[in-house]
């Protein structure tokens, strides 16, 4: 009797165990940087606090991307645009909240001139940035998580720290992320992002 309960014991132990789901593979990091680094379409929705020395706003952040385009409104902390910077390729394009229209140079000094003396922000980089991946184009440091994520980034002269990730689709993308560069950081906290279905 003892060995007939001790033989369905072992053969219940073993049907649980061909029941439970196969250990999950390490995350390809890799791979998943590359379909990052070739997300063509986003938005995402959140605030943004920027502070400059002893200057610093903080305000709604919409940010939509096609492509090399990019068109990114900031708003102040109760709502109305401060500013729109439209991004084509290399071209940038500011208008402010009273319309006036700035563009090439002229707009990369008007936003230099919001955010801080002598700084410049790379949205061509932040792009890739804001989607938890370095951009493609310059060298980087990264530095993974547990999970696998990326926790930390450097590239270009600045510092990227990412403290929380959500599930977007089937995507983790960045829900919270600090950047900084001397003289300037800039605080990311994403509530939505879409992606194309």
């Amino acid at each position: 009797m003892t060995a007939r309960i001790a033989a369905a014991a072992i053969l219940i132990l073993a049907s649980g165990c061909a029941a439970l789901p196969p250990a999950k593979a390490p995350a390809d990091w890799p791979a998943r940087r590359a379909a990052l680094q070739s997300l063509e379409r986003w938005t995402l929705v959140g605030r943004i606090a920027v502070a400059a020395g002893d200057n610093g706003f903080s305000g709604g952040l919409d940010w939509a991307q096609d492509g090399e385009r990019a068109d990114i409104a900031l708003s102040g902390p109760v709502g109305g645009t401060r500013l729109r910077i439209r991004v084509d390729g290399a071209s940038i394009s500011v208008t402010d909240e009273k319309g006036n229209d700035y563009t090439g140079e002229e707009a990369e000094q008007f936003v230099a001139d919001r955010i801080g003396p002598g700084q410049k922000l790379p949205v061509t980089q932040m792009r890739y940035w804001l989607v938890g991946v370095p951009a493609p184009d310059a060298p980087s440091g990264e530095s993974l998580g547990a999970d696998e994520r990326l926790a930390s980034l450097t590239q270009s002269g600045w510092q990227m720290r990412y403290d929380r990730y959500e599930s977007s689709g089937a995507a983790a993308l960045p829900a919270r992320l600090d950047m900084t560069t001397p003289g300037l950081r800039l605080r990311v906290v994403v509530s939505d992002w879409r992606l194309p279905p």
